[in-house]
């Protein structure tokens, strides 16, 4: 059977998303960041009323993007070689684009109170998490398929 490797990308970012999403949650309860990742990514479009279910849907569609420009990219450009680290790469590139879209539409017209600046490293160190996660996903999933096939 013949698979379709970009749409399983997507897929895969999609749903490495999820981690993500637990990851902040996590650090959330503990006190250490004020959004998780799915309310962050809501109030892009609520402004200033995070919803979870919202920002599920937001930030899977982002992830799938993610993943996407990496399989185009990084693995049939550049090849397999240190996959997770062009994943992390292309992921804290994708964080860095999408903060300084957040801070200039939602922070930065005070329509929410700044965050804590450990906010921001909640979300970065979450944003690593995602590129191993994603990294590691494409290798098992993408890789494998592709070198039976050889």
């Amino acid at each position: 059977m013949k698979t379709n490797k970009p749409t399983l990308s997507m897929i895969i970012g999609a749903l490495a998303a999820i981690p993500y999403e637990i990851l902040t949650s996590v650090l959330k309860l503990m006190g250490y960041a004020k959004y998780s990742v799915f309310e962050l990514s809501s109030l892009m479009i609520t402004l200033n009323r995070p919803t979870r279910l919202l920002g599920a849907f937001l930030s899977m569609s982002l992830g799938a993007s993610i993943a996407l420009i990496l399989y185009r990219m990084a693995v049939e450009h550049f090849g397999w070689e240190n996959l997770i680290l062009k994943s992390v790469f292309l992921n804290l590139q994708s964080w860095i684009l999408l903060e300084v879209l957040f801070m200039w539409l939602i922070e930065g017209r005070n329509l929410i109170p700044y965050r804590p600046i450990s906010d921001y490293y909640a979300q970065l160190f979450s944003a690593v998490i995602f590129g191993v996660i994603l990294g590691l996903l494409f290798k098992k999933y993408i890789k494998t398929d592709y070198r039976l096939k050889r």
